[in-house]
Order: C-alpha cells, then sequence, then structure tokens
C-alpha cells in the first residue's frame, strides 16, 4: 500500500486529498470503527478530536469520493483516528481481523498524511 496520498493545497487552510485503492478503503475502515463504539462522546472526542456526527460526515465524504477538499482540522482528525486504533487494540492479529489490515499500514498511512500535506505547503509556498 503506496503510504503517501495524493494532496494539493487549496487556500490557505484547505487541501485536496485523493487516497487511492487500500488508503481509502483503510480510512474508512477505521471511521467506521469509532464511529460504532459504543463510548460516550467525551471518549470519541479524546480519540478523534471531534464526535460521532462529525466522524459520521467525514465518513461520507470518504466514501463517496475518490478525492475531498479537507480543512488542517479534518486532515488532523483522520491523523487523529488513525493513530488511535494502533493503541486500542492488544495485538497485532486482533487489528487485522477488526480493520483488515497491519498497524503498520495505518501508522505509515497517517505519517504519509502528514508529510504529503507538508510536501503540499512546500510546493505552493
Amino acid at each position: 500500500m503506496r503510504d503517501k496520498p495524493f494532496v494539493h493545497q487549496q487556500g490557505s487552510d484547505a487541501f485536496s486529498v485523493r487516497f487511492v485503492g487500500a488508503q481509502r478503503d483503510l480510512v474508512k475502515e477505521a471511521l467506521l470503527w469509532i464511529i460504532h463504539r459504543r463510548e460516550a462522546d467525551a471518549t470519541i472526542r479524546v480519540w478523534a478530536g471531534c464526535n460521532t456526527a462529525r466522524l459520521e460526515r467525514l465518513y461520507e465524504r470518504v466514501k463517496g469520493a475518490d478525492q475531498n477538499v479537507f480543512s488542517i482540522e479534518e486532515l488532523h482528525v483522520l491523523h487523529a483516528v488513525l493513530l488511535s486504533l494502533y493503541s486500542v487494540f492488544v495485538s497485532e492479529e486482533d487489528f487485522h481481523i477488526k480493520i483488515g489490515f497491519y498497524r503498520e499500514n495505518a501508522l505509515a498511512l497517517a505519517n504519509g498524511l502528514v508529510k504529503a500535506v507538508g510536501n503540499a505547503m512546500t510546493e505552493t509556498g
């Protein structure tokens, strides 16, 4: 799986992001896993940086299009969701069974997202 999505800056606080193939599937699975947790909204907000309703809106956007424009805050939520999953599961096997990917894929995509945003800012800055 490619570790960096395609990112282009779309103004001072917005980025066009295209998750390809397995990247998009991983982001969707990560969002769904947290959306379907039976936790207090405060717990979800600590994990993801936002409430469940916002996660649901992000999921619909990712599910509905190959490319989306996200704010820095939304990118932070996606990054937090990918990273938070890493520590929630007891084992690599459990992570793979529940999410369908390996922990290293989530870490690589989270780090790749940060690098891609930084590169996009450098290209336009």
